[in-house]
Formats: structure tokens, sequence, C-alpha cells
């Protein structure tokens, strides 16, 4: 929805142009969730969540620079990096995720997960209208409501990467494993 506002406001594009864009985004993501998939446990799950942290995060960047240089060349090169950085993340966040699970407590995590995941983006479409009108009412520029909202996004997929860091799946099995507080309590109480 952004992107095909941005485009359509800044870059002049029919709205069959920038119907196109889910389009162009979706394909580079299919193909690197394939590419990727291949590739999953030759590569370190938290490098290549990091490799696609920035490359969705650097696609942002382009798409804001796009929108200050009137460029679509620009532009499209930000969505086809998104879609790479996208596609990356998703297997690589999943795959980490089910690293993150244990035995008998699949379907919890992955609901946990899915519920978060929708959560997260709910919250991102709200919040991501309402930055967009309320700078765009403030500055009275419709284009500096859109590049906020990208900008907003790249920080917070910085925030991302750095926080991504600290997981430590050897570190999360071994509690994980360990008895509760309860069942020490349980066990000693015999």
């Amino acid at each position: 929805m952004f992107c095909s506002n941005l485009t359509g406001h800044r870059l002049g594009l029919a709205v069959s142009q920038t119907t196109r864009i889910t389009a162009i985004w979706g394909t580079f993501f299919l193909i690197a969730l394939v590419i990727t998939g291949l590739l999953e446990g030759r590569v370190a799950k938290r490098t290549v969540a990091q490799f696609g942290n920035i490359g969705a995060m650097l696609s942002f960047v382009v798409i804001v620079a796009s929108g200050i240089l009137v460029n679509k060349s620009v532009f499209y090169s930000g969505v086809v990096l998104l879609g790479i950085g996208s596609g990356i993340s998703t297997v690589a966040n999943l795959s980490l995720m089910f690293d993150l699970t244990v035995p008998g407590m699949v379907g919890l995590y992955i609901g946990a997960w899915g519920f978060a995941n929708a959560l997260s983006r709910l919250t991102g479409n709200i919040l991501g209208g309402v930055v967009r009108d309320v700078v765009t009412l403030v500055t009275g520029q419709p284009l500096t409501g859109y590049l906020m909202v990208f900008s907003i996004e790249a920080v917070m997929l910085l925030i991302a990467t750095i926080m991504l860091q600290r997981i430590d799946v050897n570190a999360f099995q071994k509690r994980a494993h360990e008895p509760s507080y309860i069942d020490k309590v349980a066990i000693s109480a015999d």
C-alpha cells in the first residue's frame, strides 16, 4: 500500500503500474525463499537472518532515496531488494524459531510465532498509516509522510539486527531442558 501510494504521488506512476509492485516484490521474495531454503543448514541461521535483515533494511533506505531523487529505477531496485531481503529473513527466522522450541510444545511455539507475526503486521500497518497521516498533516507534504514511515521501518530493522546478536539457541535449549522451579520442588518433596 505505502509503496503504491509513494510511487503514485511522487514518481507519477499510474495505478496499473503501481499494482505491479507487489508482483515484483513477490517474485523476488519467492526466489529468495527457494534459494535460501536450499542453502539452509549450510550457513549459520543467525548469519542468514542478519543478511536478510540488512538487505531489507537497505531496501527501505533505497526506497527513501528513490522518493528524494524522484527516480523510478532506484525505487524498483529497492522493491527487488526488499523481496530478496524479506525472503531470506523469512526462511532464516522460521528456521531459528524451530530451533527455539522444545519437543512436545512445537505447536504452541508455532502458534505463538504466528500470532506475534500477525500482530506485528497489524501494528505496523496501523502505525504506518497514523505516522504517514500525521507527518503529512504537519508538513503538508505526502512524500514526507511516506519517507518517514520507510525510515522508521529501516531503523526498526536495524534494531532487530542488533537484537538478533543476543539470540543463543544453545542457552535456550539448555534452559528449556532444565526442570522448572515447580518441578524441582515437587521432586524434593518426594
